[in-house]
């Protein structure tokens, strides 16, 4: 009897484990046909872990608004929550989301449930938890700078509750900690790109221009390392190529001497 159990038990955990094979995951497509085609599955693998780490230290919000960026391309064809998870005291050093801001990416505000901990080691559980929520399309943590709690055995755990569930799961690590070795699909450097200043019809000042990042896939269990420069394109709520930016250096034009001063000299 108890090794019939025995056997009953490992089919259903074996079960679960080929449920979200490589083969058969969904991907969400980004937009940039030149980047999608580089990911194994044609896009963002979804069921799976991927981590999200700023290029420089001081590319952190620039590697936040990827993230939302992420999730609002994962909700455009997986509807449902999102789970944003953040120790306390990343509140008062880095700030807290912002709606206003949330929405200019297309992400509806009220589908966002953030949840803030007093250690970073919550996180992690807050994260692990979210994952065997059905009604979560995705989930987002940060773990602060010289965080210990998340290691290959942290990582490892989450990758197989997203895989269990299908529910993707976002790691913002604030620190560039290329060389840390951990069980995440993917791993992304974030940098910031100057964005190109957007004029508007009946206002002589140039307003703010798309985000721009730039990214680059340093470690893929399936793909190739790459690296792209990519902007927001509000219109399709997806991300693109940026286009070169134009030299910006003011043009100097030649001063104009007055007739009266040059005749005085």
């Amino acid at each position: 009897m108890d090794r019939e159990h025995s056997l009953q038990m490992l089919r259903q955990h074996i079960s679960k484990q080929e449920q979200f094979t490589p083969e058969t995951r969904p991907a969400v497509p980004l937009g940039a046909a030149t980047l999608d085609d580089t990911l194994p599955d044609h896009g963002l693998t979804l069921g799976t872990l991927h981590e999200l780490l700023p290029a420089r230290h001081g590319d952190f919000s620039s590697t936040v608004g990827f993230g939302f960026g992420l999730a609002t391309r994962i909700l455009r064809t997986h509807p449902g929550f999102v789970l944003w998870a953040q120790p306390s005291h990343q509140v008062f050093r880095q700030g807290a989301v912002y709606p206003i801001g949330l929405t200019a990416l297309g992400f509806d505000p009220d589908r966002l449930i953030q949840v803030s901990t007093p250690k970073s080691r919550d996180v992690l559980w807050a994260l692990e938890e979210g994952l065997t929520n059905s009604a979560l399309t995705a989930v987002i943590g940060i773990l602060p700078e010289n965080d210990n709690a998340y290691d290959f055995t942290a990582s490892r755990r989450l990758v197989l509750r997203a895989a269990e569930n299908g529910v993707t799961a976002l790691l913002i690590r604030n620190q560039p900690a290329f060389e840390a070795a951990t069980a995440a699909e993917m791993r992304w450097s974030v940098g910031a790109m100057p964005s190109v200043a957007h004029h508007r019809i009946g206002h002589p000042m140039p307003g703010l221009g798309t985000p721009r990042w730039q990214i680059e896939i340093t470690k893929s269990k399936r793909g190739i390392p790459g690296r792209w420069p990519v902007e927001w394109d509000h219109e399709t709520l997806s991300f693109r190529l940026a286009t070169t930016l134009a030299d910006r250096t003011p043009v100097r034009t030649p001063r104009v001497v007055r007739q009266q001063w040059a005749t005085a000299s």
